[in-house]
């Protein structure tokens, strides 16, 4: 008997075996969707596959107390950042700070209570929450409308009253917003995009949050190839049963998502540095540099997937992760890292600066914009707002999808210049 199953009680018990049932089944059926495997193939993978999506895994109840506890942080994080935008509307751009990005301040501001603007502020934060993650909230309503014991606990039932409070409370707060928007316009615009790009800085904080309290103490009979052959098992069973979708950019989306979540999750493995000692750097750098290796080059599939032109090109895609699946499950990481990519500290610069060149340019052209001959305070300060807004979104992780940034991009777009044109 292990040490979880003294702290639970029988429903938990119940539901946790329940679970391993599922998987059971799960990889019993969707081994066979994976076609050119042998009956010796398929029997070493079943036993790995199930070890490392349900063994290898935390158990429900523990996992549940953790995706609640990262729930409880993000609505911790999102009072202190309400809290934070309200007082800069209101007293902070009246400060010296404030004074230098916000030229113009009327004596009313913005000429409606705290208690109204805070009101107004919840179903934006909640609106820039939804869209940055439009296709994932699509796919959790409709899980949680249909047969929601399908999803995780906690994502349908915080995605159902934040849907519920965005119909709401978005038209309350357009038209509240609408009747005195003309006594500080810039100031609203503030409000409005900063709630907006604090919402999705709220999810991508909740999804950080969850992923490191899962790696903080993962299950302890977790093993060191858990986390790659559960990604690869999951990614090639996917792409599989996605065949007949090739062409379809939304599903093509989605398993992208998919990949690029489980190399997240194989790059920020702990489990493999369990065994190591503290004073043993040299070696914990070298299981760091192989995970990161494996975890490129699933990228580098994502990114073909993306590119592919035809049926063909996605089953090369497809036979590529099987075959890493196969290496995986032998524990041959030279095969399974035969042609990845080399990660020198070089390239990892080049990446971080890659990264960095688009939110450096646009917080650079919100700041000397405004300061250009011939563009009035008002205006300045909508351009300020919205370059200073799109750099924020700019360094969301490359998993947040260009759809959704688009999304909030254009939002941000008509809640500053649909206005100043009005």
């Amino acid at each position: 008997m292990d040490i979880w199953s003294r702290f639970i009680t029988r429903r938990q018990a119940d539901r946790e075996t329940e679970n391993e049932n599922s998987w059971r089944r799960y990889v019993l059926l969707r081994v066979h969707d994976i076609p050119g495997l042998t009956a010796q193939e398929r029997g070493a993978i079943i036993p790995a596959a199930y070890h490392a999506c349900s063994d290898g895994q935390l158990p429900v109840w523990s996992w549940e107390r953790r995706a609640a506890a990262a729930l409880a942080l993000t609505l911790l994080s999102a009072l202190t950042g309400c809290a934070g935008l309200l007082w800069f509307v209101n007293r902070g751009v009246r400060t010296e700070l404030g004074s230098w990005l916000v030229s113009h301040v009327p004596v009313e501001g913005l000429g409606t209570s705290v208690r109204t603007q805070a009101l107004i502020t919840v179903p934006l934060i909640g609106l820039g929450a939804l869209l940055i993650r439009f296709p994932t909230s699509l796919r959790i309503l409709r899980s949680a409308l249909g047969d929601g014991s399908r999803v995780a606990w906690g994502l349908p039932y915080a995605t159902v009253p934040l849907l519920a409070v965005i119909l709401v409370g978005c038209p309350w707060a357009a038209a509240t917003i609408a009747d005195v928007y003309a006594s500080w316009p810039t100031g609203w615009n503030i409000l409005i995009v900063l709630a907006l790009v604090l919402g999705a800085v709220l999810v991508r904080l909740m999804v950080v949050v969850d992923s490191w309290m899962q790696s903080v103490r993962p299950a302890p009979w977790n093993r060191s190839d858990d986390e790659a052959i559960r990604t690869l098992f999951l990614s090639t069973v996917n792409l599989y049963r996605s065949r007949g979708d090739w062409d379809a950019p939304s599903e093509i989306s989605f398993l992208r998502y998919q990949i690029d979540a489980g190399a997240r999750r194989v790059e920020t493995n702990r489990v493999p540095l369990r065994a190591v000692r503290f004073r043993e750097r040299g070696l914990r750098t070298e299981i760091r540099h192989r995970h990161r290796k494996l975890a490129e080059q699933l990228r580098l599939h994502s990114r073909s997937l993306a590119q592919v032109h035809s049926l063909a090109d996605y089953d090369r895609v497809c036979d590529s992760l099987r075959a890493g699946l196969l290496a995986a499950v032998g524990s041959d990481w030279d095969e399974l890292l035969r042609h990845a990519p080399e990660l020198t500290a070089a390239s990892q610069f080049r990446r971080a600066a890659n990264r960095l060149t688009g939110p450096v340019v646009l917080v650079a052209a919100g700041l000397v914009i405004p300061l250009l001959p011939g563009v009035g305070p008002v205006p300045g300060d909508s351009v300020r707002i919205l370059l200073l807004a799109s750099g924020a979104l700019a360094l969301l992780p490359a998993a947040t999808t260009d759809l959704a940034r688009g999304n909030v991009q254009g939002a941000l777009d008509k809640a500053l210049f649909g206005k100043n044109q009005a």
